[in-house]
């Protein structure tokens, strides 16, 4: 069987080739004919089935450079890209030399790791305008450095300026100096230019973030000029971004500038450090001073093991891992709090952002399988932002429920991509995989009844009134206690025994409508434990602050004032007004009536 699977991959990985190379024959025929919009046009689909292919064969790493190789094609057939036509088609060709090499090797056995493949992919992300995948991968260099600003006086009569006056004096140079080198105009003597705005820029700087931007940002020019760094697209639209900068700088003050530092900039750059071969004195301090050597090792051997697509180390992974759970808790409370209090929409759309940019990251980390379903939940998200569909509590829920099983698969997968599976932790057999099945079959049950409750107290509240249901409830109520307490969820059986309490008081017959402020309060609370389930389900430690949140919602339910059934005491036979006799005035019919005898008096 094994041997027909590698037949037939082989046979696919032949096709994907024809493919490629129908794909660059025409890009390169356009090249000569930029007239014939109809070879780029073949090229854009030749790549899209090639993506299509290669996500079909979980070949996650390559795949995603086949997207971006296919955003860049479709660029260029866009009137926008006139200006740097040519740097697009270079970053383009360049990615189809390298796609069918690191497909080669990946279908040898290789490790499909998009990670060795950023800085082309960065450079086909730059050429279009788009944010480089190394903001969201390198969250990671969220490092602090050791070295602090210590600020150096210029001498002479410029000793008095500010550091943002020094930054106006300076800029004018620098943009002579970047324009000139970006043009390849006497390179070397436009890098000197730079290194000495910069050095200025750091010797002046009075904060740690001014000082460490330029510290950088002087690192990679030293790496470039002693040709330890590419000067790519990417590292090109870095160095505009630091003139940005000074223009910022100058323009808000050094003070207010550092409340507002560049951390994206800063973490771009410092990839680029990482990654260079230079071994200057201040590339040396920077990698020293950041410890970039933990996570992104450059010595001759590691940059072996890069070329065999197993570079990162196991710390990069996990200190990834950490930074995109902390993004995606932050979109969960978001979504928690919006669900709570409602609103438009639109409020959600800082979180589309965020989750584009784990979606890249987790692409960039050949998690193809998890960015699929991140993306997934991005469009459905957009389409409540872009008001195409209601911000239902449902869509929500099954929104932060994706991002929850994305969270609970994040270690386990990514720390799967360096070590071995079988030293994974959690991956042990026997007995407690046999409880984790127990628990998730009786889990599940629960969820089912829990669902079903708020179906009843759902019914009550919207004054449809289903009888079997408000007689059921009761019954599962005990159903999940039960189950909890073989689980030996005790805080969790006490929560849901205080539901059942209010429950009980909401439901019983004769009880008014529950005032809006109970009702919302009481539905946090299922909600919470539904959450604190689902999450046990999934193979997760207990998350207690969802418990905490219950008894917060049960607690304020208690200091609410309650709507009582009005009673009225009872009354004796004096209460009633006497019976008064009217005479006769009418017809006998008319009489008859008025003495209340029904036969009329005959």
């Amino acid at each position: 069987m094994s041997e027909v699977a590698m037949q037939t991959l082989d046979l696919v990985g032949r096709e994907i080739n024809h493919s490629l190379n129908e794909a660059r024959n025409a890009l390169e025929t356009y090249v000569e004919q930029q007239e014939n919009i109809t070879l780029l046009e073949r090229c854009s689909a030749d790549l899209h089935q090639i993506q299509g292919v290669l996500r079909v064969l979980e070949i996650y790493g390559a795949a995603l450079l086949a997207e971006e190789m296919e955003h860049v094609s479709h660029y260029l057939l866009s009137a926008s890209a006139r200006k740097n036509q040519a740097e697009a088609l270079d970053a383009l060709m360049r990615a189809m030399v390298q796609l069918p090499g690191y497909l080669e090797r990946v279908l040898a056995g290789g490790r499909d790791l998009a990670l060795v493949l950023l800085p082309l992919l960065n450079d086909l992300r730059a050429v279009r305008g788009s944010p480089l995948l190394s903001e969201g991968t390198l969250l990671l260099l969220n490092l602090k450095s050791d070295k602090q600003a210590a600020p150096a006086g210029a001498g002479g009569r410029d000793e008095a300026l500010t550091t943002a006056q020094w930054a106006r004096k300076l800029r004018a140079r620098f943009q002579v100096g970047l324009i000139g080198w970006i043009r390849g105009e006497r390179a070397e003597q436009n890098l000197d230019i730079l290194t000495a705005v910069s050095h200025q820029l750091e010797q002046v700087a009075t904060t740690q973030p001014v000082f460490q931007l330029w510290w950088v940002v002087g690192a990679v020019l030293e790496a470039l000029r002693e040709d330890g760094l590419e000067a790519g697209v990417s590292v090109k639209r870095l160095l505009g971004l630091a003139d940005r900068e000074i223009l910022r700088l100058y323009k808000l003050g050094e003070a207010h500038y550092a409340q507002s530092p560049p951390v994206e900039l800063l973490n771009n750059l410092l990839y680029y450090v990482a990654r260079s071969t230079s071994t200057g004195p201040r590339i040396s301090a920077v990698r020293a001073s950041f410890r970039l050597g933990e996570l992104l090792p450059v010595d001759d051997s590691i940059e072996q093991e890069r070329e065999n697509l197993s570079a990162p180390s196991v710390k990069l992974m996990q200190t990834v891992a950490a930074a995109i759970r902390e993004d995606l808790g932050k979109i969960k409370d978001v979504l928690d709090i919006f669900v709570r209090r409602g609103g438009q929409g639109a409020e959600l759309e800082p979180q589309l952002a965020m989750l584009r940019k784990i979606g890249d990251t987790l692409g960039v980390l050949g998690l193809g399988e998890l960015r699929s379903r991140v993306l997934a939940e991005t469009t459905r998200l957009e389409t409540i932002v872009n008001g195409a569909n209601p911000a239902d509590h449902a869509a929500l829920v099954q929104i932060a429920a994706t991002l929850i099983n994305v969270e609970d698969r994040l270690d386990r997968d990514l720390v799967g991509l360096i070590v071995p599976k079988a030293a994974v932790p959690g991956d042990a057999t026997g007995g407690d995989v046999d409880f984790q099945q127990v628990q998730a079959a009786v889990l599940r049950e629960c969820s089912v009844n829990l669902v079903r409750i708020k179906e009843a107290v759902s019914q009550n509240v919207s004054g449809t009134l289903d009888a079997a249901a408000l007689d059921s409830w009761p019954d599962l109520l005990r159903g999940i206690k039960a189950g909890l307490l073989m689980l030996g969820k005790v805080r969790a059986v006490e929560i849901i025994e205080r539901v059942g309490q209010h429950l009980k008081t909401m439901l019983q017959p004769g009880s008014m409508v529950a005032p809006t402020a109970y009702l919302d309060r009481l539905a946090d609370a299922i909600v919470s434990l539904e959450y604190y389930m689902e999450t046990l389900q999934a193979g997760r430690a207990d998350p207690w602050y969802m418990l905490d949140n219950a008894e917060t919602c049960l607690d304020a339910l208690a200091q609410l004032p309650r709507r009582t059934v009005p009673t009225v005491a009872p009354v004796g036979p004096e209460a009633f007004a006497a019976t008064v006799r009217l005479e006769p005035t009418g017809s006998c019919c008319r009489r008859g009536v008025v003495d209340g005898r029904g036969d009329g008096g005959h």
